[in-house]
């Protein structure tokens, strides 16, 4: 069989998407493994989240996408990796328990940043600023208030991004990934 050069560059953008997509899964990984290996965080794929999807779902595909934005940008530093996947890891983890905690959905989307932050904070024990901001400031324009910092808006952008693509029934991360992220964890 003969092969051109067009059949060339199409195997090496194929093998290049393959590469990212390892590199986006190994950063997440890197970044956050103590969030993904806590009873909180798995028992996010329990919860039902925007209609067919679970909230570890959803939040695996922002991470995934957010990370994958930084990459695009040239966001390397690990500051901001280790920023952005923690704040994207824990940005609805206040919506679990949603139907005992709030009184009804417009209550949810504009009360559970604050409930993601405490969360963060018990997590890992920690209270960055830019993780903060991120989470609080991730429902920005529905709820008021802008991000102060890159990881917010790369937050805000990756969430609205995941969400238009499960609206249209595509699944924010493969059933393979998801299982090979929890199991590298």
């Amino acid at each position: 069989m003969k092969c051109g050069r067009h059949d060339l560059i199409q195997a090496n953008r194929f093998n290049d998407l393959y590469i990212m997509e390892d590199r986006v899964r190994n950063i997440i990984i890197k970044y956050g493994s103590g969030i993904l290996s806590t009873d909180t965080f798995k028992k996010t794929f329990e919860q039902k989240h925007h209609l067919h999807l679970t909230v570890g779902d959803h939040t695996l595909g922002v991470t995934e996408e957010a990370v994958r934005m930084c990459l695009k940008r040239g966001i390397i530093d690990s500051a901001t990796l280790k920023n952005v996947v923690t704040a994207s890891l824990c940005h609805d983890l206040g919506i679990m328990g949603r139907k005992e905690k709030f009184k009804n959905v417009l209550e949810c989307h504009t009360m559970h940043p604050e409930e993601s932050v405490k969360v963060y904070r018990e997590l890992t024990g920690e209270d960055d600023p830019r993780v903060v901001d991120a989470i609080l400031h991730h429902m920005f324009p529905i709820k008021p208030g802008r991000p102060k910092y890159a990881e917010g808006w790369i937050l805000t952008a990756a969430d609205k991004k995941a969400s238009v693509k499960e609206k249209t029934g595509r699944p924010p991360v493969t059933r393979m990934d998801r299982e090979e992220i929890m199991r590298s964890v």
